[in-house]
């Protein structure tokens, strides 16, 4: 099946979609919006009050929120959907996202324009949560949700860690995701949150969930082979070293050495509320690809409020020294910072 779906646009949808250069939903939810981060009583400094004050203004689709992590991204944009009561929403994490798409298109044969409008439904607002595009196939589908949310007129609310431009760096095929940023630039009001003190490393450690986990700097075991339970995680066989109803347990090697992606590290954290992993390497060894996964697993985890805890021959921020760190290295640094130190 190509990945180069058209979208059609009916003239119909294209005019109201130009009728009002405002979407209702933001001529409704201004003052309330600014009343409920009133009312968190946060302690916002000034970029991240320019950020609120551009958000109570119309906006013609919604708001792409971005800047460095930890600056309350998702935090305003969920205060945001919060305000509008009577109102059908639904959130996504980008992975969780395409992985849906993907099971519409490929197993169940729809049409794109059929499977997108199956996972938004009915809702009249959307929440895109970390907001990033690493594969081809995924930048193409996204110029077509795009499209498709803007001909429904659905309220969309985006968070990421980069500007529009920064998005899908690959030199190779950067030019393929050029309409989608031209779409995030023209009909959503690009917001900057701006530098400053990422939050999330002053906050106190939960009881549970991801910030829970551990991370223990412990050289490496050059014992024989892991003990093996196998797992089946969207047909792709998968190793592990120990599993019970709450928790996994894998050696580095099974879970990201091996051909492992976001479609079963999302299975995992759907099925289990820890995962292990052993016998990591220093992270400033480790090869691009193993890296790369390591960085995506972090993100599926943390979105899923799954505890991580890792055994490993040095600490995180060796990443830095890495020949290839993840893409993405200041988010995966800052949410393994979360975890405590053993």
């Amino acid at each position: 099946m190509s990945i180069d779906h058209p979208v059609p646009v009916t003239d119909d949808e294209a005019a109201a979609a130009d009728a009002d250069p405002w979407h209702p939903l933001t001529l409704e939810a201004g003052e309330a919006f600014a009343a409920r981060i009133r009312a968190l009583g946060l302690d916002l400094d000034p970029a991240q009050r320019a950020a609120v004050e551009r958000m109570t203004a119309p906006a013609r689709l919604g708001w792409y929120l971005w800047g460095p992590v930890g600056r309350g991204k998702t935090v305003m944009a969920e205060t945001y959907l919060a305000t509008l009561t009577g109102h059908e929403v639904r959130r996504f994490h980008f992975h969780g996202f395409f992985r849906a798409l993907q099971r519409e298109l490929f197993g169940a044969g729809a049409g794109l324009v059929a499977a997108i409008d199956a996972l938004v439904g009915s809702a009249e607002a959307l929440l895109f949560d970390e907001f990033h595009v690493h594969d081809v196939a995924d930048a193409v589908y996204l110029t077509a949700v795009l499209r498709r949310l803007r001909e429904r007129r659905v309220l969309l609310l985006a968070t990421s860690n980069a500007a529009p431009p920064d998005l899908y760096p690959d030199p190779l095929h950067h030019h393929r995701f050029l309409p989608a940023i031209a779409h995030i630039e023209t009909e959503l009001e690009v917001v900057p949150v701006g530098d400053g003190l990422d939050y999330r490393t002053v906050a106190a450690a939960p009881a549970a969930g991801f910030a829970a986990g551990m991370w223990t700097v412990t050289p490496v075991d050059a014992a024989g082979p892991a003990a093996s339970v196998p797992l089946d995680p969207e047909g792709v066989p998968l190793a592990a070293t120990a599993v019970t109803a709450e928790q996994a347990v894998f050696t580095f090697a099974q879970l990201c050495e091996a051909a492992v992606g976001a479609h079963q590290y999302l299975w995992l954290a759907e099925r289990f509320r820890r995962i292990t992993v052993t016998g990591m390497p220093d992270p400033a060894v480790i090869r691009r690809e193993p890296l790369a996964r390591f960085a995506v697993l972090v993100d599926v985890l943390h979105d899923r409020d799954v505890r991580l805890d890792v055994q490993a021959d040095g600490a995180p921020d060796r990443l830095h020294a890495a020949a290839a760190p993840p893409r993405d290295l200041p988010r995966t640094l800052s949410r393994l910072r979360l975890l405590r130190r053993g």
